[in-house]
């Protein structure tokens, strides 16, 4: 009896987190699928981003202070110019630094020359599809140093959230198929559904030569 009160208690819970997970992930799955959707159709015309970037080009006067080590010495420079991002590509000389600062659809390649006082920015910047797309694959890798992690704050809480929707929807998984399990005799269709998931997902596994 109380194995059954408990199991009873569980599948209630279960379902309800089910429930609530999926509504508050509702839009991120969104996104993310329209945003496949595109990276998987570049050629579809309404979603075109590469022909329509504006490419600027400004040269601004800058004092850096002496003696800071380069994450430092960038940060100030941001600061002084009033722009935000993740940081990346940083090289640094006794004369000059380069790096870029990116967020979603917007890139800065920045040089900055101590000697002249001077900071060159080219920018580039994408229309709302290239957001879009450039935002399902944003996760502020440093390609050169991947142990420095991201260094601004909107990447670190957007990394946590990436993290907390594959957990998320690895619990819809799950608790769909506890629910369907629960009551499989009245839908036999979904086992057939279920193994065939399983097949697709080994073909591809087997085709890209990862089994």
């Amino acid at each position: 009896m109380k194995y059954s009160v408990f199991f009873k208690g569980l599948a209630y819970w279960n379902r309800r987190l089910h429930i609530h997970i999926g509504l508050f992930l509702l839009l991120f799955i969104w996104l993310f699928s329209f945003s496949g959707l595109l990276l998987n159709h570049s050629s579809w015309d309404f979603a075109s981003f590469w022909e329509q970037r504006k490419e600027t080009k400004t040269v601004s006067n800058i004092s850096v202070p002496k003696g800071l080590d380069s994450l430092q010495t960038v940060k100030k420079i941001m600061l002084n110019l009033n722009i935000s991002g993740e940081i990346s590509n940083l090289k640094m000389t006794p004369d000059s630094v380069d790096f870029r600062v990116s967020v979603p659809g917007h890139i800065r390649n920045l040089h900055v020359d101590f000697n002249k006082g001077i900071c060159i920015q080219n920018e580039l910047r994408y229309n709302f599809w290239g957001k879009i797309k450039t935002l399902h694959t944003f996760n502020a890798a440093n390609r050169e140093n991947p142990a420095l992690g991201a260094n601004w704050l909107v990447s670190k809480i957007w990394i946590f959230s990436m993290d907390a929707i594959a957990i998320g929807l690895i619990y819809l998984c799950i608790s769909s198929w506890i629910m369907w399990y629960n009551i499989r005799k009245s839908y036999r269709w979904g086992t057939i559904v279920l193994i065939t998931g399983f097949a697709v997902v080994i073909y591809f596994l087997f085709i890209l030569g990862m089994l």
